[in-house]
Order: structure tokens, then sequence, then C-alpha cells
């Protein structure tokens, strides 16, 4: 494939990625999202056949990449603190560039889960198992106390960092925040959550 053809399959999933979040599966359009791509919707079902065909790279370029990522953190013999705080900026960093994937995500599960669930990047994920080796390790050496498993502690940090995407507009206007003031603020937050989640672990 030529790169001017890449360059646009690229705008089509760069803006098939923005109709989905903003629309959901069953309200985007292929003809918006032609119009956002600034390509006939000719061009588009070159490149994907169909509405689904294109959700579902959608899915594995946003929820599917954070997973391929996180799973490659424990490769290695990795530090349990420095695990957790690389993940915690590999989480912070995907939703500052896709502030809709948290919601996206939800409003997947709540409408239709088996679009996630089918996915064979799901299925194979790893992280709660892995978390729980290096959580061990870390007891058996004294690092730590906290008898969590991965599972709640997987679901700690994923709560602690997108919710506050979730209700951005609340939390915006509650402290009168412009968006710089916001970004600052999601930025200080990542600390905040690293020494929460750290502190816990060994108390």
């Amino acid at each position: 494939m030529t790169k001017l053809n890449q360059k646009t399959k690229a705008k089509i999933l760069s803006a098939a990625e923005t109709v989905f979040h903003e629309n959901g599966f069953k309200g985007a359009r292929t003809t918006l999202i032609a119009e956002r791509a600034k390509v006939s919707r000719t061009m588009l079902h070159y490149y994907y056949s169909t509405k689904e065909e294109l959700f579902h790279e959608v899915l594995l370029n946003s929820f599917g990449f954070f997973i391929q990522h996180a799973q490659k953190l424990f490769e290695g013999e990795p530090d349990l603190k420095d695990l957790i705080d690389r993940l915690i900026d590999l989480l912070a960093a995907a939703l500052h560039e896709k502030p809709g994937l948290a919601t996206f995500v939800v409003n997947i599960l709540n409408s239709s889960p088996e679009i996630i669930t089918g996915l064979q990047i799901v299925k194979d994920e790893q992280l709660p198992r892995l978390f729980d080796e290096l959580l061990e390790k870390a007891r058996q050496k004294g690092e730590i106390q906290s008898g969590i498993d991965g599972e709640n502690l997987l679901l700690n940090i994923y709560g602690m960092v997108a919710m506050p995407y979730l209700g951005a507009p609340l939390i915006q206007f509650k402290e009168n925040r412009d968006q710089e003031g916001m970004h600052a603020f999601l930025n200080d937050r990542k600390d905040t959550i690293k020494s929460f989640v750290w502190n816990g672990l060994k108390h």
C-alpha cells in the first residue's frame, strides 16, 4: 500500500473514531464518517466494506491498543512500583489523546457488551494474572503488605484514572476550570493516584 493510501486510511480511522465516540455504533453513519475524513463514500468502502469492520478497527486502535501496550509493561522482571506508575501514565496518556474513549467503552459495555468481549485481544488479556504474580513476589520480599489481588488492583487504577474523564464537564464546571486548567488538574492527578495506590499496597 502506498504512502498516500496509508494517509487516507489514517484519515478515515481518525474520522471514524470521532464519529463513533460522539454517536456510538448505532448512531454513526458512514456518510458522516466520509464527510469528516474528506473522502467519498466509495473511497471509504474501498478500505472498509462495512461499518462493522470499521468499528472493529477503531476498537482495536483504541481499547485494544491500550491492552496490548499494558501487557508489554510486564515483560522481563519489572519492579512493581515502577510498573504501576508506568501503567497509570499509559492509561492517562491514552485518555488524554482520546478523551471520549472512557465514555465510548462504558456505553458499548452497557448497550452491546459482546462487541468488546468478542475481541480476541480481550479474550487473551492476562493483566490480572500478571499482576497477581508480581504482587505475590512483592509480598514475599516484604515490599507490600496488602492482600489485594490483581483484578481489584486493576479496577482501582482504571476507576481512579478514568473517572475524571467520565465526569469532565461537571469537574470543569464545579471548579470553573478552562481547558488548560483541566489539563493541569489531570496531569497533577497522576502523581496523586500513584502515591495513593502505592501507599495502599504498602500498609
